[in-house]
């Protein structure tokens, strides 16, 4: 469906200017919105658990757990909820002792990081290192923990040692870990220098950790069938890729990304926020303003996209699993254009940007923000993938039939010479702006019995989500009715709107609770 070896010093990076094979990220979190600001056939549908609300700038940490815990859902249908506070924990030992002059936390990090520090020293649910959080979407006692820690640093116990049991006593105070948790991480690793997490440790029952050789996830390779495998034998295919700086190599570029994509990949996008270029009603991040300043580099993971100048399909709509592979081919031509990425943040369940009630905590990020041409910076720094996915084209690619047809719309039959052709199409500077598949035929360029423009709205649906049109009372002779609708509330008229995609096998309605589908 459509809806992711160099170790580097540590630092704050804050511009694209000067990229590091694995970008340092510094992540941005509300509160740093808040001081700026002032102010308080989806193409695919990855699998993603639920959206947390980072309290420090540790984004890293939850969208290397978020991936964690994506492909673990598709490959098991079961939700995992890890803690990424234990994920801080290790992450800060490493750093107080391997930076012993430091008098400050610094708190970002890295894909690289979080898949040595998952090998090292395994993964725990959230209420088994901290319970009283266990249900919690925002940890506030990494906030408490990291003003303790900043404290001991410059007044306390690390300023005059770095010794790592004094690491390990003051970590274990600042987090405020109860003499239980204390004890079970004292007998796995000791309780100084931690030693190796290996398959002979025998864990203590109380402290079910998870070792990346325990946790089954889904691997997925270019051309194969996916297969269930283990967290350990997969994270080494994951690779971060820099934003190319031409635009004819960017769309190379984004391919391969759409290709993972397509195959369902928690792909991990890096990009750079800008506080002033966000839409604070939708959420979302339209366009990289002319002087724009960029306050912060963020990690997320991305869920969908939308497409437009799709060969011989036009648009294809965030919001509207396709699953037909001729249309996923097609959005992968040279002329397509991603208008958004919609990614799952981690700055707690606000707005949703696609107003159907199902993304809250979402964000779109545009075309015209992650690659502005206005002269402002790129908002995209990188994409996390696997590296098998190269950028070449699928083979048998249709030309659009719009290539040599003046703008306007015209019928399929006209575009194909073929008589039972029964597509209609608007075309617009040799490109396909949209494509409506007319069940009753087309003739003199409209459908003969065109679809209805906003069937959520004219039927009455009064709840969002993927509807067939069985399912909006539509009757099989009538035009669209073997469309899936996306029925969603546009966030800023705050209407009911209907995008749709054609299901050229026939659409299936779902029971009651769950999205209806194309076939």
């Amino acid at each position: 469906m459509l809806s992711l070896r160099r170790w580097l010093p540590l630092s704050l990076l804050l511009s694209t200017a000067s990229f590091l094979p694995f970008s340092v990220v510094g992540c941005s979190s509300e509160e740093e919105r808040e001081a700026v600001t002032g102010e308080g056939d989806e193409i695919v549908n990855i699998p993603h658990t639920d959206v947390k609300n980072q309290s420090i700038g540790n984004c890293w940490t939850y969208a290397t757990i978020g991936w964690v815990e994506s492909m673990h859902l598709r490959a098991t249908g079961k939700s995992l909820n890890l803690s990424e506070s234990y994920l801080t924990y290790w992450d800060w030992y490493e750093k107080l002792v391997k930076e012993p002059g430091s008098d400050q936390l610094k708190t970002g990090g890295w894909f690289a990081t979080a898949v040595k520090l998952f090998d090292r020293y395994g993964l725990v649910d959230e209420g088994v290192f901290i319970p009283e959080e266990a249900e919690a979407e925002r940890s506030a006692r990494q906030s408490a923990a990291e003003a303790a820690i900043n404290a001991s640093m410059k007044d306390g116990a690390l300023r005059k040692s770095r010794d790592p049991k004094v690491v390990r006593d003051e970590l274990n105070k600042a987090w405020k870990l109860s003499a239980d948790v204390v004890a079970s991480l004292n007998e796995i690793f000791g309780e100084g220098a931690p030693r190796q997490l290996t398959s002979t440790i025998k864990l203590p029952a109380k402290f079910p950790l998870r070792r990346t050789s325990d946790i089954d996830v889904l691997s997925k390779r270019p051309g194969q069938a996916a297969t269930k495998a283990k967290l350990k034998d997969v994270m080494g295919r994951w690779q971060e890729f820099p934003m190319p700086s031409s635009a004819t190599s960017r769309r190379a570029y984004l391919r391969r990304v759409q290709k993972a994509l397509h195959d369902e990949h928690p792909v991990i996008i890096v990009w750079d926020v800008s506080w002033g270029s966000r839409d604070k009603v939708a959420g979302s991040f339209p366009a990289m303003k002319a002087d724009a300043k960029i306050d912060g580099r963020h990690m997320t993971l991305l869920e969908d996209y939308q497409a437009t100048n799709v060969p011989n399909f036009g648009l294809l709509p965030a919001g509207i699993t396709i699953t037909d592979t001729k249309t996923l081919n097609a959005a992968l031509s040279d002329q397509t254009t991603i208008q958004f990425f919609r990614v799952k943040n981690s700055w707690g369940q606000t707005v949703d940007p696609s107003g159907s009630g199902q993304f809250k905590g979402y964000v779109d990020l545009y075309g015209d923000y992650l690659w502005p041409s206005n002269g402002a910076p790129n908002g995209l720094v990188s994409f996390i993938f696997p590296s098998e996915y190269t950028d070449a084209l699928p083979s048998g690619l249709e030309p659009d039939r719009c290539a040599s047809a003046a703008d306007g719309a015209v019928c399929g039959a006209v575009l194909t010479s073929n008589a039972s052709d029964k597509r209609l199409f608007v075309c617009k500077e040799g490109k396909t702006a949209s494509m409506t598949l007319c069940a009753g035929g087309c003739s003199k360029a409209a459908c003969l019995n065109p679809p209805p423009p906003n069937p959520c709205a004219d039927i009455g649906v009064d709840a969002p989500g993927l509807y067939c049109g069985d399912s909006l009372a539509m009757l099989p002779s009538d035009p669209g009715y073997n469309h899936l609708y996306s029925c969603q509330i546009d966030p800023t008229t705050k209407k009911w709107i209907s995008p749709s995609t054609p299901c050229p096998q026939g659409c299936a309605p779902q029971p009651p609770g769950i999205p209806d589908r194309c076939k």
